[in-house]
């Protein structure tokens, strides 16, 4: 069926030529659009202005969303897709028009692309990639990344992989993913959506993520984690890991990768290796790291090496920090006890609100009316002033414990990853499961396209953005195109990465 679908925009109307199918092998309604031009009226009729021919006026294109795309490309991306998709999908050019979309998600629609690529899409080629990417039988963000896990680790793996799990606010009402999560009280009670990322060391160039609902614990996705890598052709490498991720079942799970990581304050081994570490301040442990001293004891447990690090530094700081802190807060509470509230409920919302994160060191008693008292619980105190300055790493490699110590202080590169990432991704309003995969796929991958100039430039992730931002191309008139003046940085960015516009 095809009809005229007629839209009203700031007072403008505009027309649309809508065919309504139903698609041969899926079976699936499906619908294409062509934009006709607006409605005008001329000498007292409405008359149809048909769209302007755009290539016959002289244009100024953006030219950083071909930067990344040619990066992709020359990296293999387009290659390994293509060969990847060949058997999943018949949109043509679907490789490519992934690329594009991932490019976009960095630096917004409208460049130059087309104009090297031949590739433009409409609205509804875009929603088909889109779903391409979200499907899950077969789950074709799997396929895409397995594709390309073993290049990137050859390229940029050799000093091993950071993973970390984050969450992504959640500001709809429908997505299934969205669960309020273990931070749900503490950013204002918006939902949120998890998910794991590896990347690199050396760069932080992804190599694997996945969509986890909210309410999954981070301990949960290690599992998942390792039979994937497996699966990718990734072994054996070095995998460093936060506190969040640690459990004896785990460790069986990464028994074929050499691991590194930090152990949960919450467990009891913390608890008994910090005991059995008080007299660890001296000539017979110590060492100097990064200018400074720090001494460090080692046990071994069931194959796994736990070494304490104990830093007088950090404990000073720590102490400092903590009882200013609960100085504040009792500070706060003797002003309350003098104070007037509307109702007894009003003034234990407010104590309790005044003893947010301090409120396990603090024994309060809401009397009759508007009046409390309170007393500071000692043991509790002294249960968390122990464990300051103590860090315990855990590890089943045989690295000397200076270069364990280093080498988890480095993880920061997932730490940036998400911080890069997250931008793109708020606010997040995806409805379906498939829509957020996609959504998610497609950031990461143009996060790697800026990771990789970076790395390959030897420049941050910042200053790659700043420096492609202001590339521009211009098309004249008669079709020709160049680029517009360079400044030094770019200049220098373009040869380095052998692109010529």
């Amino acid at each position: 069926m095809t009809y005229v679908r007629r839209q009203v925009r700031n007072g403008k109307i505009y027309l649309y030529e809508a065919r309504t199918f139903r698609d041969k092998e899926t079976g699936k309604v499906k619908q294409e659009v062509k934009y006709l031009g607006k409605e005008v009226e001329k000498d007292g009729k409405k008359v149809l202005q048909p769209p302007k021919d755009r290539y016959s006026v002289r244009r100024i294109l953006d030219s950083a969303g071909y930067v990344l795309y040619y990066t992709a490309v020359d990296e293999g991306f387009l290659f390994q897709y293509d060969d990847a998709l060949k058997y999943h999908t018949r949109i043509k050019d679907a490789a490519k028009k992934i690329l594009i979309l991932a490019a976009e998600t960095v630096v917004g629609p409208g460049h130059s692309i087309p104009l090297h690529t031949g590739v433009e899409m409409s609205e509804k080629e875009i929603r088909d990639v889109i779903e391409l990417i979200g499907g899950k039988d077969p789950d074709i963000v799997s396929i895409l990344e397995r594709s390309m896990a073993p290049h990137i680790m050859r390229r940029y793996g050799s000093s091993g992989i950071v993973y970390d799990l984050s969450a992504i606010r959640y500001y709809g009402t429908e997505n299934d993913l969205a669960r309020y999560g273990h931070y749900y009280h503490l950013n204002g009670e918006n939902r949120e959506i998890n998910f794991v990322l590896a990347v690199t060391r050396k760069g932080g160039v992804p190599v694997h993520h996945r969509v986890v609902p909210g309410n999954i614990p981070s301990v949960s996705t290690v599992s998942s984690f390792s039979r994937e890598i497996k699966d990718f052709g990734i072994f054996p490498i070095l995998i460093v890991i936060d506190r969040g991720f640690y459990s004896s079942q785990n460790m069986k799970e990464l028994k074929d990768y050499g691991v590194i990581g930090a152990l949960p304050s919450s467990l009891t081994i913390y608890e008994n290796l910090i005991k059995e570490s008080k007299d660890m301040d001296n000539s017979r442990n110590y060492m100097q790291y990064d200018g400074e001293t720090i001494f460090h004891r080692e046990e071994r447990i069931g194959g796994t090496r736990y070494i304490v690090f104990f830093s007088p530094r950090l404990r000073s700081r720590k102490m400092e920090s903590f009882y200013t802190q609960l100085d504040e807060k009792e500070s706060q509470l003797k002003e309350l006890m003098n104070k007037s509230f509307d109702s007894k409920a009003d003034m234990i919302k407010t104590v309790e609100y005044v003893l947010n994160g301090f409120r396990t060191f603090f024994d309060v008693n809401y009397g009759s009316g508007d009046a409390f008292t309170y007393s500071l619980k000692h043991k509790a105190i002294q249960r968390r002033t122990n464990r300051m300055g103590y860090t315990i790493l855990f590890t089943n490699t045989r690295l000397k414990a200076n270069e364990v110590l280093r080498i988890y202080r480095e993880k920061d590169a997932v730490e940036k990853a998400f911080s890069h990432i997250k931008p793109h991704l708020e606010p997040f309003f995806s409805r379906t499961e498939g829509g957020t995969r996609a959504r998610l796929f497609l950031t990461v991958l143009g996060y790697s396209m800026v990771a990789i100039i970076a790395e390959k430039c030897g420049i941050s992730y910042n200053q790659v953005l700043n420096t492609i931002s202001g590339i521009r191309e211009v098309v004249y008139s008669n079709g020709s195109h160049s680029h517009a003046e360079y400044t030094k940085e770019q200049r220098e960015l373009l040869e380095k990465l052998k692109i010529v516009l």
